[in-house]
């Protein structure tokens, strides 16, 4: 399955208000996907549940974000609140770098395949390439090039949108923010949101701020 940038961009920015103090709510796939399916975007990629999904406490005005992050709280066990904070700040950061994340989203659950760079499989440095992509910027499809081409940063100084590079060019992921990253890990492991983890990492940037 692929999807516009356009596509894409509606169902992300999707915004609904709801109390500051609303209690976690459970949804059904069936009312997750249709939080995600405005406008004619199929959310099968993004919400990839077999069961009901608990919510975290509403935390931000962006639904869809709420729902990635009780979707994401559930298979990996962040937490739900601090994962919605961090994915809705995300899709309110404008221009390319919104873009590259909402591109990015789009490919949650999507299972991982070598050398893979579309919604039928993907890798680590694919989903790189194509979020890069959608804002006009061409990647090699390699971890090694894709550093190249991108200016270490302090890790204080990242935004959502640039890139975690393993020190050993084995894997790299886009950063969400808040400590989180979104990326293909390997085989038998779809595409997902964790923690950056200690393994010996850097921070690097292909935009301009």
């Amino acid at each position: 399955m692929t999807a516009s940038a356009t596509a894409v961009g509606m169902a992300m920015s999707l915004v609904f208000a709801f109390p500051a103090n609303a209690e976690p709510s459970t949804l059904s796939p069936a009312s997750l996907r249709a939080i995600a399916a405005d406008n004619g975007r199929t959310a099968a990629q993004i919400l990839h549940v077999s069961g009901n999904v608990t919510m975290p406490a509403v935390q931000t005005d962006n639904a869809l974000a709420e729902a990635l992050a009780g979707i994401v709280a559930k298979d990996g066990g962040i937490d739900g609140d601090a994962a919605a904070t961090v994915i809705a700040n995300a899709l309110a950061t404008g221009g390319p770098r919104q873009t590259i994340v909402e591109t990015a989203l789009s490919y949650l659950g999507t299972k991982y395949v070598l050398d893979g760079a579309s919604h039928s499989g993907i890798d680590c440095s694919g989903l790189v390439m194509v979020a890069y992509a959608q804002v006009g910027i061409p990647l090699g499809h390699l971890v090694s090039a894709q550093d190249a081409v991108a200016r270490p940063i302090p890790e204080s100084a990242a935004l959502p949108g640039d890139l975690v590079v393993f020190n050993d060019n084995a894997h790299i992921g886009i950063y969400l923010g808040g400590g989180l990253l979104i990326q293909a890990p390997q085989v038998g492991v779809p595409v997902q949101i964790v923690p950056v983890w200690g393994i010996a990492h850097h921070f690097a940037r292909i935009l301009t701020p």
